[in-house]
């Protein structure tokens, strides 16, 4: 039996997926203003370079404008 590695998830990428999810799921729709990244980084109980980097990546998908 083969097994798949598990690779552990950045902690950007977490956070890049929970915007993800909520912009998908229309919680966040266009036009919406997100929360300031310290709000956002007290939100989730992350650093905001961990933040700053999941905005970057949707922003490279062309999800969020900065």
């Amino acid at each position: 039996m083969e097994l798949k590695k598990i690779k552990p998830k950045k902690i950007y990428e977490e956070v890049s997926e929970i915007l993800h999810e909520k912009i998908r799921g229309g919680v966040l729709k266009p036009g919406d203003r997100l929360d300031s990244v310290e709000q956002l980084a007290e939100q989730l109980q992350v650093s905001r370079s961990a933040v700053r980097e999941a905005l970057s990546a949707l922003k490279a998908m062309g999800l969020i404008e900065i």
